[in-house]
């Protein structure tokens, strides 16, 4: 006998976890043994819902419930009911989530696999973004440290960036494995890797063109930058955990930039009386590079002259301390 119908109990993920076939209508559902579908949820009534079927169609109708349920995100209130349309209605009924297909609704295209055709097509873009991620740690390593220390240090480095970047993968990893019973490695790994040299190439060019143009708020806040890379490796990897709710992980991905530039801007101000990250201009590049007009040297005095004010008054407040810190030694 053919179905009229299938009602579908869906896991945190959307998958079908157990299905009833409908071939007569009504169908009930709640936690009470006379139903059609037993759902053992403590905030499902005995008989919560029920699936009939009238002259104007299929319909979900409320039953004796304090919680109602949700079709299609419209709340149902005990005894509202509504109507079931030419697309699958998903009903979210307590902590368990349903899903009701008619016979005439069509059935969704099938989805191509997302299969490499080899290892190599699987790995190559992980291993280009690994070789070039390898190759800017070692040239600012080599930048950064004395050639009689280079070996210690490329190994020190090496052996810090493997364990670092394999423990935040395989952190990611279960997480996903947990949630969508994949663990998406190569996905976490991709992430990290991309994330790392947005975040270099994000702070080398606000240096450059700082250097190039004269205008220091672009390495001053070029932390910004910085953390809406990381913001969005953040969204990147939790897609691979909850590829469902992209809106919401959007969301928490902008709130965490915005919270972070916001500590950011406050500590600075804190620590330096300014929202920018350094007190001068500390990145050096080839004259070559310089796009800026040059300033001579007596325009360049002239223009330091405001600082006067500010420098004056930070020198009374220090020497007003250092007073107060005498008087309370002679004391």
């Amino acid at each position: 006998m053919s179905s009229k119908a299938v009602l579908e109990v869906l896991d945190r993920d959307g998958h079908v976890r157990h299905y009833l076939p409908v071939h007569a209508w009504p169908v009930r559902a709640g936690r009470a043994l006379d139903n059609d579908l037993i759902l053992d949820d403590s905030y499902i009534a005995a008989h919560h819902f029920l699936i009939d079927a009238d002259d104007t169609g299929v319909f979900v109708q409320a039953g004796d419930t304090i919680n109602g349920l949700r079709a299609n995100g419209r709340h149902l209130a005990a005894g509202q009911r509504a109507p079931v349309g030419a697309q699958p209605v998903r009903l979210d009924v307590g902590d368990s989530h349903l899903r009701l297909r008619l016979a005439e609704h069509a059935v969704p295209a099938e989805q191509p696999m997302r299969t490499p055709h080899s290892l190599w097509h699987a790995a190559w873009p992980t291993l280009a973004a690994g070789a070039l991620v390898f190759a800017v740690l070692l040239f600012t390593t080599w930048l950064d440290t004395d050639p009689d220390e280079l070996t210690r240090a490329l190994g020190s480095m090496l052996v810090t960036v493997l364990v670092a970047g394999a423990a935040w993968c395989a952190g990611w990893s279960l997480v996903s494995k947990i949630f969508t019973r994949r663990s998406h490695f190569l996905w976490h790994l991709r992430v990290l890797l991309i994330g790392v040299l947005a975040i270099d190439l994000a702070s080398a060019l606000s240096q450059l063109l700082a250097f190039s143009l004269s205008w220091p708020l672009l390495s001053d806040f070029s932390f910004v930058p910085v953390y809406a890379i990381g913001a969005a490796m953040l969204y990147f990897h939790a897609l691979g955990v909850e590829p469902r709710r992209p809106a919401r992980l959007r969301a928490a991905a902008l709130g965490v930039l915005i919270g972070g530039t916001a500590l950011s801007l406050w500590f600075n101000h804190q620590n330096r009386d300014q929202f920018g990250d350094e007190l001068y201009m500390n990145h050096l590049f080839p004259p070559a590079l310089r796009l800026a007009g040059t300033t001579d040297t007596a325009s360049f005095v002239q223009g330091l002259a405001p600082l006067q004010a500010s420098l004056d008054q930070k020198a009374k407040k220090r020497d007003a301390g250092d007073d107060g810190e005498a008087a309370l030694d002679e004391d």
